[in-house]
């Protein structure tokens, strides 16, 4: 008698499958949310570098423009932070994560180009670096040289 209520109660739970929809359905979300904030957070990491570029750009073009670049090296940072808009993270320290160089030497008169250097710890929303083995925080670079116009 106990083994035939064993198969019969092995047979009709081999035969139910009332949980395997919901089993595939959270398998299925969990891996295309892991997708769709990938992508959100590599098109954040994406804009976060372009707008560093723009900004090391446009610090580096009014450093070319000033009669004395030297004299001016606080308002050149300060320039190059402004134009900097991040997408979820800090703004722009301009005292500690701008670069100010001016090629060969901001105080003689034979100076050839401004260059304008800006890095910018960028973090990271999803886990997806950190399951590839990397940090959760990158420092992204932008930087950017003008030839000095002043006279």
């Amino acid at each position: 008698m106990r083994v035939t209520i064993l198969t019969t109660c092995s047979r009709r739970f081999r035969r139910d499958e009332s949980g395997v929809a919901l089993l595939e359905f959270a398998l299925f979300v969990s891996v295309l949310l892991l997708l769709v904030f990938g992508i959100i957070d590599f098109g954040r990491a994406l804009f976060t570098a372009n707008n560093l570029v723009a900004a090391a750009r446009e610090g580096a073009r009014y450093g070319a423009r000033v009669t004395n670049p030297g004299a001016v090296l606080s308002a050149i940072r300060d320039t190059a932070a402004s134009k900097m808009s991040p997408f979820g993270n800090a703004p722009v320290n301009a005292a500690t994560q701008v670069l100010v160089a001016c090629v060969p030497n901001c105080s003689t008169g034979q100076l050839q180009s401004v260059q304008v250097q800006i890095n910018y710890p960028f973090t990271w929303l999803t886990p997806l670096p950190q399951l590839m083995g990397q940090p959760m925080r990158d420092t992204l670079h932008a930087r950017a040289t003008f030839r000095w116009e002043g006279s």
